[in-house]
């Protein structure tokens, strides 16, 4: 059975359990969203303001359970968008709700998106900060996201959390593709000299030297972002801030690569943690809303992102819209 038939059998399940939990009455409802059913239930009432009402209730509960009330607990789950300024100007709203008052925990889930707004909300969240800036990667925080959790003071991971090479995309592409692929014509042009003036003549048809010089730009960019976020912080020898920026930007050959929590202990030394409660926290909460997006899709065909405070950073919409 693929892994899409097992949850569509597990949602027609908890579909049926909640259609013979439904009372006959018209009594106000409650939901438990720690039953499957009762998520199903209240996706299918449709109504955004109960259900970021409810599901904010529901995620409190989910901290308050793994003793992390003491923290300031910020959600950057987009699977949906790429890192924009978007997310960085609602990180920056919900950081600065007790300036200082408490320590940061950001929960991040996200493929990448862009250099600069995921540096200001690492460098944003540490400022506010009561003085600890933690984050925890339930999945994945690839490229961007990944320098985003450099700024921290802890990235919390367990078995199946992956940070990825920091490789800014433009268009869909990698920036180091354009230099890569030079490479690669170079070497095919020297291996096959009576096809030079083939290659020469594509490149000058289809290359905008502007073009290759910016891309080599973006990526210094991120090589300088990453040291600022690791500079004043202990790794292992021979590591250093500058050797590990570049190792992220340049070292990996694929931008999907991944860093799990072993390598990532590794480079990084002591600011990964291993199965903490923030791991757990951020796990449950990544659980709650795997089923909460199939159940989004299935019954409602919506979709969803969450970036901002527990209370108040879900955002809903119809399916092939962007933010």
């Amino acid at each position: 059975m693929t892994r899409m038939a097992s949850k569509k059998n597990n949602i027609q399940s908890a579909s049926r359990s909640a259609s013979e939990d439904a009372p006959a009455s018209t009594s106000i409802k409650t939901f438990d969203l720690t039953k499957n059913s009762d998520v199903i239930s209240l996706v299918r009432e449709d109504d955004e303001a109960l259900t970021q009402k409810l599901v904010g209730e529901h995620l409190n509960k989910i901290v308050a359970s793994h003793g992390l009330t003491d923290y300031l607990v910020l959600i950057l789950f987009d699977e949906l968008d790429s890192i924009s300024s978007y997310h960085s100007d609602k990180i920056y709203q919900a950081a600065s709700i007790s300036p200082g008052e408490k320590n940061i925990f950001l929960i991040v889930q996200s493929g990448g998106g862009r250099i600069e707004p995921a540096y200001l909300i690492s460098k944003t969240c540490k400022r506010l900060s009561r003085g600890k800036f933690a984050v925890a990667v339930p999945r994945r925080a690839k490229s961007a996201a990944t320098l985003l959790s450099l700024g921290a003071d802890e990235i919390h991971m367990g078995l199946m959390s992956e940070l990825g090479p920091i490789d800014p995309q433009i268009g869909g592409y990698p920036a180091l593709g354009l230099a890569n692929a030079l490479n690669k014509l170079a070497e095919l042009a020297s291996r096959f000299p009576g096809a030079s003036d083939m290659m020469a003549n594509y490149l000058t048809k289809n290359l905008n030297l502007r073009d290759l010089g910016y891309f080599e730009r973006i990526s210094e960019s991120a090589a300088q972002y990453a040291q600022r976020l690791l500079t004043g912080k202990s790794f292992p020898d021979p590591h250093t801030s500058e050797t590990l920026s570049k190792h992220f930007v340049d070292h990996y050959k694929d931008h999907g690569f991944v860093i799990d929590s072993d390598e990532a202990t590794t480079l990084l030394g002591e600011m990964v943690k291993i199965d903490t409660p923030e791991y757990k926290c951020a796990n449950e909460i990544y659980r709650f809303f795997d089923f909460f997006e199939m159940a989004l899709r299935f019954f409602v065909n919506k979709e969803f992102y969450y970036v901002g405070t527990l209370d108040g950073g879900l955002s809903i919409r119809s399916r092939g819209k962007n933010t």
